[in-house]
């Protein structure tokens, strides 16, 4: 008992209790001092919120754009590679080429009409390899495309050029529209490019546009 009132006992020439805290004080926080923190904590979210959000909707725009650009640029470099036609087509399970919105997903193929179905047509049967099967874009992102022989699919011939010459756009985009959208154009060559704002308005321009002629992209 007697070294335990010791221990309570404060330092009179110190103001301090043996165990390091103020006297009277037991360490912990006071309602004004809690009041305080959150006042602080509401401001810095008031401030820095709105441009956290910016930064999570530039990096999923950011991450679907590198993706559907890696998988025009392997679709290409496999057709010469392989000597070989190779498509690629938007899929909404994985298991078959379905509509023109890629941001449900996508497949790359050899498109060589394997199992006696026609080749360069764009559409996997299943008897053709597969050679990729692209993931769906996050919520909120869509992708695309413009131009090309179809809205379905991109088709590289074994020389790496595009079916029948046709130019085409891939454009990747969110809720925010074109004014922060990313497009790609890809040439008679196959060659795809980074889509540029040639007019300063703010929206990169289309396949369609020339150096006097801007044709700006547009988001569903």
């Amino acid at each position: 008992m007697e070294m335990r009132l010791l221990l309570q006992a404060p330092d009179e020439a110190s103001g301090f209790h043996r165990a390091g805290h103020p006297a009277g004080r037991n360490g912990g926080f006071t309602l004004i001092e809690l009041m305080i923190v959150l006042v602080l904590m509401g401001i810095l979210l008031g401030v820095m919120g709105p441009s956290f959000q910016t930064s999570i909707r530039n990096n999923r725009l950011q991450t679907s754009f590198n993706d559907i650009a890696s998988a025009l640029a392997f679709a290409r470099g496999e057709a010469i590679v392989r000597t070989q036609p190779i498509s690629m087509c938007p899929t909404t399970d994985g298991t078959a080429c379905s509509g023109a919105n890629w941001e449900t997903g996508y497949l790359v193929f050899v498109d060589n009409g394997a199992g006696g179905v026609a080749a360069q047509d764009g559409t996997w049967t299943g008897a053709e390899e597969l050679l990729r099967i692209g993931d769906p874009a996050p919520p909120g992102v869509t992708i695309r495309s413009l131009g090309f022989t179809s809205l379905n699919n991109v088709i590289f011939l074994d020389d790496g050029r595009v079916l029948q010459n046709q130019r085409g756009t891939v454009m990747v985009c969110d809720e925010r529209g074109a004014a922060e959208a990313r497009a790609l154009v890809v040439e008679v060559s196959g060659q795809p490019r980074f889509a540029v704002d040639i007019n300063g308005d703010g929206v990169v321009e289309d396949h369609i546009a020339t150096a006097t002629t801007p044709s700006a992209i547009g988001c569903p």
